[in-house]
């Protein structure tokens, strides 16, 4: 009976001994794996601040572009007041809206041509 409890005793340990080998090995391989997935997420972050960095850059870059826009709707609006030709083809396009010839225009400092532009372009006709 004896021998019969030390061959159970022994297999037992052989079992545990193979058991414990095969969780060490299934262990290390989760292990590499984990180290693997640790090593992945710190590119992926790494590119999600650079990606950050971008984009927060690009949001710079657009507002300084709407910032130079609106100096330069500002500026041309300036120069559009300082320019008595475009002050002199917007008054000649209210004369026509408000039902001018194109003499008249002509007797307000257009020259013939502009003034048959003028009406072409915002004239009555032009409407329909």
């Amino acid at each position: 009976m004896d021998d019969l409890f030390v061959l159970a005793v022994i297999a037992v340990a052989v079992v545990l001994i193979v058991a414990l080998l095969v969780l060490a090995k299934k262990q290390s391989k989760l292990q590499f794996q984990l180290s693997e997935s640790q090593l992945r997420i710190e590119q992926l972050m790494e590119e999600l601040k650079a990606i950050y960095a971008g984009a927060a850059g690009q949001g710079n870059h657009l507002a300084r572009i709407e910032e130079q826009l609106g100096q330069l709707s500002d500026r041309q609006e300036q120069l559009d007041e300082q320019d008595p030709t475009h002050q002199s083809y917007s008054e000649a396009i209210e004369l026509i809206q408000g039902g001018a010839s194109t003499d008249e225009l002509v007797r307000h400092g257009l020259r013939r041509e502009e003034a048959d532009l003028l009406m072409r372009m915002h004239g009555v006709q032009s409407l329909g």
